[in-house]
């Protein structure tokens, strides 16, 4: 089935396309990226990977960092020639693959048994996992970054829990700041989740994108969304819809989906428009990886 924005995009790149609107994000689009930095500064938009004070999932477990050599170890360098006094820390990381600061593959989700572009949902095995969409064929690009600051357009610290963002929102905080969005953005929207979390009174709703919402990503050409919540989309989903915008993003149009991003200090600095680097853990099958995502200014 081939579809095209506003019913979705399989097909549009391909019946065996497994990057989705990413295809957007073209070699030129890249370079004109590069010059759109002012200052140099640069930003790291991931929390930290740790077992408290971020938001995490129960079902997910919390990360673990487990010593794996350190000088407690002793003489055991011995072997490889080194002197007493000589050695090396090394870890062990255990944690989920949608663990706090994070991006999605587009297998992460699937409706009516199907992914995007319409691969089966039983193409992601138990031993396997992904045999198509995962992580690695999504899991690095570079781009035109923009920032909507929705709470101080908003003239709030941060959005109501459960609020939920249209179109129309999205459109007036651009307009706002004057940004202008191309063909292959990657849009990034504040709502001030995070700084809510970080008084110890969040809540389990969450402020995020609508169903509305996805008809202005369309408008726009948007190759990639992340948002500083847990879902990009607004939690109890629009509609008491299960995934909603999941749905509408990543399984109907291969938009990809990074999600707890930490946007506080590009909003402090009026940041709105930067070079942004997304880098995941290339894990073959895979349905998503932790990220540190790089902006530059």
């Amino acid at each position: 089935m081939e579809t095209t924005n506003g019913d979705g995009n399989w097909g549009r790149w391909g019946a065996d396309d497994e990057r989705g609107a990413l295809n957007l994000v073209t070699p030129e689009a890249v370079l004109a990226a590069t010059r759109v930095c002012t200052t140099g500064k640069v930003y790291s938009l991931a929390l930290p990977i740790q077992r408290e004070g971020v938001p995490i999932f129960d079902y997910r477990g919390a990360p673990q960092r487990l010593t794996l050599t350190n000088a407690s170890d002793g003489d055991r360098f011995a072997d490889f020639g080194a002197p007493s006094g000589l050695g090396a820390n090394e870890d062990v990381l255990v944690l989920a693959s949608h663990s706090i600061t994070h991006m999605d593959a587009l297998c992460h989700v699937f409706a009516d048994g199907q992914m995007y572009n319409g691969f089966p949902a039983a193409s992601f095995t138990a031993n396997e996992g992904a045999s198509r969409l995962d992580v690695t064929k999504t899991g690095s690009f570079a781009g035109r970054g923009v920032l909507l600051d929705l709470p101080r357009h908003q003239g709030v610290e941060w959005l109501a829990p459960g609020q939920v963002i249209d179109a129309d929102q999205l459109e007036a905080c651009r307009a706002s700041q004057g940004t202008e969005l191309r063909a292959g953005d990657i849009l990034l929207v504040r709502t001030g989740w995070l700084d809510l979390f970080a008084t110890g009174n969040a809540g389990s709703e969450q402020p995020g994108l609508g169903k509305d919402a996805v008809s202005f990503i369309d408008d726009h050409q948007i190759a990639a969304v992340g948002s500083d919540n847990a879902a990009v989309e607004c939690i109890p989903f629009d509609g008491n819809e299960f995934l909603a915008v999941h749905i509408e993003l990543l399984v109907k149009r291969g938009v990809t989906l990074i999600e707890h991003l930490f946007l506080r200090e590009l909003a402090a600095d009026g940041c709105t428009e930067f070079l942004l680097a997304v880098g995941g853990l290339t894990v073959t099958g895979a349905a998503g990886s932790p990220i540190n995502p790089i902006a530059i200014g």
